[in-house]
């Protein structure tokens, strides 16, 4: 019996772990193949309304209720900083016209900082766009690094919330977490 609960329990850290070390791998391979690396976080914020007329099979991109992100970046080294680009861009069902795509904004992480990214983060780099940002929106927080270390291993978590808008009242939904991996893109 305890023989089959040590090899349940290693089982389960196995599959737990496969999302951190295909993360890591994807790092030590972005950062030695010497192509330029980004992270890229999805976000979702806002109200999506249970107003809207979807009838099935059609779905609205989200179930009704107020939606939250939070990106969490960490510099976890001790001697070197990283000097780190951030845009966000709106992503739209592809029957329709491309979404917004904001500016790059730069931050500076020192030895050991870290910095958050949240849905008020968000909008605020879009600055003042020439039409007003929809109550919701969804999309990608995009994060790169500059010389003298354009391939920065960071950190990066994105942390997602819920709260469900019903006629009962509103409900809060579960915590859901994800390790963004560095990705190699060839682009400027």
């Amino acid at each position: 019996m305890v023989k089959e609960i040590s090899i349940f329990t290693a089982s389960v850290i196995a599959l737990a772990s496969l999302p951190f070390a295909s993360a890591l791998a994807q790092n030590q391979n972005c950062a030695v193949s010497g192509l330029p690396c980004v992270y890229s976080a999805k976000f979702v914020c806002g109200v999506q309304s249970p107003t809207q007329n979807f009838h099935p099979p059609s779905e609205p991109p989200v179930k009704p209720g107020n939606y939250a992100t939070a990106v969490n970046i960490h510099n976890f080294h001790q001697d070197q900083k990283a000097t780190v680009l951030k845009r966000a861009v709106i992503a739209m069902p592809e029957n329709q016209p491309m979404g917004q795509v904001s500016p790059f904004r730069q931050v500076v992480l020192g030895p050991g900082q870290a910095f958050e990214i949240d849905c008020a983060d968000i909008v605020t780099l879009f600055g003042t766009p020439p039409a007003p940002l929809p109550p919701f929106i969804k999309g990608f927080v995009e994060l790169r690094g500059l010389p003298p270390n354009p391939f920065p291993t960071l950190s990066v978590t994105a942390v997602y919330t819920a709260q469900s808008t019903t006629p009962a009242g509103a409900q809060s939904g579960p915590v859901s977490i994800e390790v963004v991996p560095l990705l190699p893109f060839a682009g400027p």
